[in-house]
């Protein structure tokens, strides 16, 4: 069965960053208004921010031609809004869990692991820790193989903390609740649209993104060609398409893999 709707991320995958701010670059700005023209929708999936992802969307529909905007903004990795007369309104059944969920795996890392926390952050001094209620984030620029080892480290002090997960997408390292993340994020919008996994094609680049192209939300999967190793592995396994191009390109390819009647010329 053909999807009938897209579920995107941005960064990696749809946005580009050239002639600033950022912006959904112009050749997928094209093949989304020529897919909404055919009645296919869309979803953005990002940790952004719901105001960041607004404000990129924005800026995309004034100066790049964007007609067809999300049906939803999935954002911050666990909050969803649906699109209702032009505006995003809160899915509240889901959003109010998920935002109990969140505070409480914040409630026991503050309460039982705040002092190795500490010792970790002065031993690897990252560029940022974010202690919010929803999450726990930071900013692990540099060396590759450090990052990897911090990260082993904080997996070894979650495993005394119920219910939490950790994801990584890039230099970013995130502590959230095991039932939230991207892949639950549009499960949750598929059974409140009541839409089949046969209808969405999810893509996406990086490590947050896994849980939403290992198969299990939807078959239909793909990433660009520079994606996360484990990204590319997950969507290979689950049959999905891994692209040659990088980037907004890959995307545009994977988007004619699925659609070539629709854009077949775009």
């Amino acid at each position: 069965m053909n999807p009938t709707m897209l579920c995107l991320d941005f960064d990696g995958t749809i946005l580009r960053y050239e002639d600033p701010p950022e912006h959904i670059h112009p050749d997928i700005v094209a093949a989304l208004n020529t897919l909404g023209d055919a009645g296919i929708e869309w979803m953005a999936n990002s940790g952004r921010t719901l105001e960041g992802q607004y404000e990129i969307l924005q800026h995309t529909a004034r100066t790049y031609g964007l007609r067809h905007w999300p049906s939803a903004i999935l954002h911050s990795e666990c909050f969803i809004h649906r699109r209702d007369n032009g505006r995003y309104i809160s899915l509240d059944a889901w959003n109010t869990k998920a935002q109990a969920d969140m505070l409480s795996v914040q409630q026991v890392l503050n309460a039982q692991c705040k002092e190795t926390m500490n010792r970790l952050i002065r031993t690897y001094a990252p560029m940022e820790a974010q202690f919010l209620d929803v999450a726990t984030v930071f900013h692990m620029a540099g060396d590759e193989m450090r990052r990897q080892s911090f990260i082993a480290d904080l997996q070894g002090l979650l495993a005394c903390v119920p219910n939490a997960q950790l994801i990584q997408n890039g230099e970013w390292i995130s502590i959230i609740h095991a039932n939230v993340g991207k892949g639950h994020l549009l499960r949750a919008y598929m059974d409140h649209r009541k839409i089949s996994p046969d209808h969405v094609l999810a893509v996406g680049d990086h490590g947050n993104d896994i849980s939403m192209l290992d198969g299990k939300v939807t078959p239909h999967v793909a990433c660009p060609g520079n994606a996360y190793g484990p990204t590319q592995d997950a969507v290979r396994r689950a049959g999905g398409y891994v692209a040659k191009a990088h980037g907004p390109a890959g995307s545009l390819e994977a988007f004619l893999h699925y659609f070539p009647e629709l854009l077949g010329s775009t």
